[in-house]
């Protein structure tokens, strides 16, 4: 008697890949697409659009059965759909903060590996209109399926950095004229909402466990924590951010 194929793991998918008929979408808008493949038997008229868009871009597209999309992405969500990416290309944090006339917001990530905080993270950044994200190579989530997926594909728009030491990055930053303010309660921590939040500011999050480690919270000019009933212990990355970033909006939002 044969024993069950087991269910191929989720970090099995390939990182090269992104499904979902938003992510797919977003993908194939910012060209961020090399092929498609598809459901054979679908009607769903907007994973048929999407195909036809590929075709008319002239994308490799190729029509596969169920198997063979939830293999490639380990039984994942993917709505009959998905697409193979080109190479990832990060944005220089230098020349993205260059301009020094202009107010300016930078989010770094540290030790963040939840896709879904990510995926949060980089649509809020977009919709806030920061500089760069970034996700440093080691120590937390890079971008992938997962992420594309939660942040509904708008990790193809979004300015994201991937140097490999995060603080070394947070230095260049300071150099570069940041005040670097690390998401983090406790001692010494001030209001948030009370905050005189910097002109250039490059703010840090950590895990909702860990938090901000203790080398970038010494290289740290400031620490802020949201206000909160005591019986809420602390918020996800994704929520943090989206409040952390529009108070930095509310006072310089218009100074860009």
């Amino acid at each position: 008697m044969f024993a069950a194929m087991p269910r191929p793991k989720p970090n099995s998918t390939p990182d090269d890949l992104a499904f979902g008929i938003n992510a797919c979408a977003m993908a194939l808008e910012y060209g961020a697409a090399r092929s498609l493949m598809f459901l054979r038997d679908t009607r769903n008229p907007r994973v048929l659009a999407l195909a036809d868009r590929a075709r008319h871009a002239g994308l490799s597209v190729s029509e596969v059965d169920e198997r063979r999309l939830d293999e490639l992405t380990a039984s994942g969500v993917h709505q009959g759909v998905l697409v193979r990416l080109k190479q990832f290309a990060p944005v220089d944090i230098g020349a993205a903060t260059r301009d020094l006339s202009r107010a300016s917001l930078v989010v770094l990530l540290d030790s963040v590996t939840d896709p879904q905080n990510v995926g949060a993270v980089l649509r809020t950044a977009v919709a806030v209109g920061v500089q760069a994200i970034v996700l440093p190579l080691r120590r937390g989530a890079t971008l992938g399926p997962g992420v594309h997926r939660a942040s509904a594909g708008f990790s193809f728009i979004a300015p994201v950095a991937a140097p490999s030491n995060l603080a070394q990055a947070v230095r260049n930053l300071k150099d570069s004229g940041f005040w670097v303010v690390a998401a983090s309660a406790g001692e010494g921590a001030q209001s948030a909402t009370a905050f005189d939040w910097p002109r250039r500011t490059a703010l840090i999050l950590g895990s909702e466990g860990e938090g901000v480690g203790r080398l970038l919270l010494d290289l740290s000019d400031f620490r802020v924590a949201l206000p909160m009933d005591p019986r809420v212990e602390s918020l996800n990355v994704g929520v943090a951010f989206g409040a952390l970033a529009y108070l930095w909006k509310r006072q310089w939002g218009d100074a860009g």
